[in-house]
């Protein structure tokens, strides 16, 4: 009898420590939007991507400027969550690197979505981009 009370409360207890959200640290890694613009380098090149309000809320309207090599061209952005299906936003930047976005939220407390870029540089060459943050930090 012992043995079973103590297997359940350990069960039990297993069961709650996988409940909880995660905590607030954010991975190396994601960008960090209220510090700044994002950076990756693609064959030598450099892109960036801002995006404002700077804490990624769920639910709200979005801004995003997306900086990337003169010559190159945008084929397609897609945002979709990194670690779990939320669906596919596609979204539209002007000629001048503006685009806006608003996703929904989710309720594990720890979503980190990204933007997939494909890129054409003036060679013809295709390139795949991508940019990771955590929404609502």
């Amino acid at each position: 009898m012992k043995f079973k009370r103590m297997t359940g409360f350990t069960f039990w207890l297993l069961l709650m420590s996988g409940c909880g959200q995660k905590g607030t640290e954010i991975e190396p890694g994601l960008c960090r939007f209220d510090q700044g613009a994002c950076h990756t380098t693609q064959a030598g090149k450099t892109l960036s991507l801002s995006l404002s309000p700077g804490n990624a809320p769920s639910e709200q309207p979005l801004a995003l400027i997306l900086d990337k090599p003169e010559g190159w061209r945008l084929i397609s952005a897609v945002v979709e969550g990194r670690d779990m299906f939320m669906g596919r936003l596609p979204v539209s930047f002007d000629e001048r690197g503006r685009g806006s976005l608003m996703y929904g939220s989710c309720a594990s407390g720890y979503m980190v979505w990204r933007l997939n870029l494909l890129m054409e540089d003036d060679a013809g060459l295709e390139h795949h981009v991508a940019f990771d943050w955590l929404a609502d930090h």
